[in-house]
């Protein structure tokens, strides 16, 4: 659970994940083991308030116990860290919602390398393969079969991708027992880029063309937020090169219509695409995106970096404007492939209902409704969504 040779100092108190001691004033202090392992999962976790069943099932995996024994585990890590019950400054209890840790870290390098990770240690370089006469930049993390190809949102950049640490940790959890395949599409990040709005049947071709040079037959695809419509007409149009299919955040159909009432009007739709382009170099929209961290500065320094070095304003806005046009609703139905559709109930940029209707119309596909408003799959209760896709592929036919 804890992160190698890592040291947390708040307050008077120093926590070496690498020799599991927590050191107070310099000395070692005694600390159960799940104590440690409570004061690490929440350090971990600072930017939210883990719940109750979460820090039960990571603490006691696979086993049944009582509150009773969060209670007793809470108790001792507060005493090991001086945390006196009634003031609660380093372990908040939020009532009916669980805990969070709330002390200033000291160290400020290392509360920066919690969000900046390193390169995880078998992340292939990035490669090239032409589509449509075009290089589209693809790279992998891990080994295994059956492999999974990652289908982006709007914005993505292979190289940023892994120096951020809460989606480096997803990406490295997922990669655990397969190959994991990130490509950048057409026209973003490390891909070439194009004079004209790249339509999602470009991207489905750049998937068939990243699978021919990854040297794999047949995928597990995963596409989040705008990805998903890609990854659904990719599955219909190409049964033969999917092996399963899971979305996440995403949508069918790009503004609303009378039987398509949970998106955006064209009119607001064309009225938040002006305000994110205009606030481009900016943290635009992060309030939508990611609302429970939308003000750490750290994060908003991220997010602007990232969509500057993603794209340009005037590519960015070809692509939004060709996702607003779309409508993939008619070929759900001959997805032939198992199918996961996840989403997150408060989500903000892409309703739950998006993700039900989309489930609905797929023969067979599972709908999974988790808790949460964060679009972004890696941050907020990440570990439900790994979970949930774990599970979910644990049940597939070993020929997948």
């Amino acid at each position: 659970m804890a992160e190698p040779e890592k040291n947390w100092r708040f307050g008077n108190c120093e926590l070496d994940t690498a020799r599991r001691e927590l050191r107070v004033r310099g000395q070692s202090r005694n600390i159960e083991p799940k104590a440690f392992d409570l004061l690490v999962y929440l350090l971990e976790q600072r930017d939210r308030v883990v719940g109750h069943d979460e820090l039960l099932d990571t603490l006691w995996p696979g086993v049944i116990v009582t509150e009773a024994a969060l209670s007793r585990t809470i108790m001792k890590a507060r005493k090991a860290v001086a945390d006196e019950t009634n003031r609660q400054e380093v372990i908040k209890t939020v009532p009916k919602r669980g805990y969070r840790f709330v002390a200033r870290l000291l160290n400020a390098q290392t509360a920066a390398n919690s969000d900046q990770a390193a390169e995880p240690a078998d992340l292939s370089p990035v490669n090239f393969v032409q589509s449509d006469g075009l290089h589209i930049a693809w790279r992998y993390l891990g080994e295994g079969s059956p492999a999974m190809l990652f289908v982006p949102g709007f914005v993505s950049h292979l190289d940023m991708r892994y120096r951020i640490a809460p989606l480096s940790r997803f990406d490295e959890r997922l990669a655990t027992t397969r190959r994991l395949i990130s490509f950048d599409k057409r026209g973003m990040g490390l891909s070439e880029r194009v004079g004209y709005p790249p339509t999602i049947q470009n991207t489905v071709t750049d998937m068939l063309a990243v699978l021919d040079a990854a040297d794999v037959e047949k995928a597990i695809l995963f596409g989040v937020s705008e990805g998903g419509p890609a990854t659904a007409l990719f599955a219909a149009e190409h049964p033969e090169r999917t092996a399963a299919v899971i979305m996440y955040g995403a949508f069918a159909k790009g503004v609303r219509s009378k039987d398509y009432p949970w998106a955006r009007s064209r009119r607001l739709y064309d009225a938040w695409l002006n305000e994110f382009i205009g606030a481009w170099g900016e943290p635009a929209s992060l309030e939508f995106f990611a609302p429970n961290i939308a003000l750490n500065p750290q994060v908003r320094d991220e997010w602007s970096r990232y969509l500057r070095s993603s794209a340009t304003p005037a590519s960015v806005r070809s692509i939004l404007e060709a996702l607003r046009d779309i409508d993939v609703r008619p070929v759900l139905p001959n997805i032939q492939a198992p199918t996961l559709v996840l989403h997150r109930r408060g989500d903000l940029i892409s309703k739950a209902r998006a993700g039900e209707d989309i489930a609905a119309r797929i023969p067979g596909a599972r709908f999974k409704l988790l808790e949460g408003d964060d679009h972004w799959w890696f941050v907020g209760d990440s570990r439900s969504i790994l979970n949930e896709i774990e599970n979910f592929l644990n049940t597939l036919p070993a020929a997948h």
